[in-house]
């Protein structure tokens, strides 16, 4: 890895430029489109599935203001949540129940290392497998959960970016002729 990228990695401030917005964009995006797309995809449908009404999960960056707390709903659809309803007297992924009865606790957290890794990940350079791989997130919750939310995100990620190499299934090469 060149020095460059290596220094894209340490973490950004505030979310800014092309990569801050994009992130933004896919974070703002992501309740409507886990909504949407639970109807199309099976494996979404399955993992929202283990993901009980009220289960309340947040994606963020470190080093910046990125951030999105989806929670679902009744129906399986996923709404976000406004950062003033978030309970801010236990920790997320605590699994501890709030003093405030009006604010919503966080069962799981996604935390992204840096804006460069949330980046490659929402655009289809990287596979969750490999950012865990690289250990580009670190996560906060019970297990069970988590491996729901990985494996929802994954499917997510290859109906967008299936067509990029880190989500293509690599063909295999042909018996050699004798």
């Amino acid at each position: 890895m060149s020095e460059d990228a290596s220094s894209s990695r340490s973490g950004s401030t505030g979310g800014g430029g092309v990569r801050g917005l994009y992130v933004r964009v896919l974070l703002r995006l992501l309740p409507p489109l886990l909504s949407l797309f639970r109807h199309v995809s099976p494996k979404i449908r399955a993992e929202v599935g283990y993901l009980k009404p009220g289960y309340t999960f947040q994606l963020t960056v470190n080093g910046t203001n990125l951030s999105c707390v989806c929670r679902r709903t009744e129906k399986g659809s996923f709404k976000r949540v406004p950062p003033e309803r978030v309970a801010r007297d236990v920790e997320p992924g605590s699994g501890l129940t709030s003093a405030q009865a009006d604010t919503v606790t966080i069962d799981y957290v996604i935390a992204f290392c840096s804006l460069a890794y949330a980046f490659d990940c929402f655009s289809g350079g990287m596979t969750l497998k490999q950012a865990l791989a690289q250990r580009a997130f670190s996560t906060r919750g019970p297990n069970d959960t988590g491996v729901s939310l990985a494996y929802m995100f994954t499917a997510l990620l290859k109906t967008f970016f299936g067509w990029r190499a880190a989500y293509r299934t690599p063909k295999t090469a042909a018996p050699a002729a004798r």
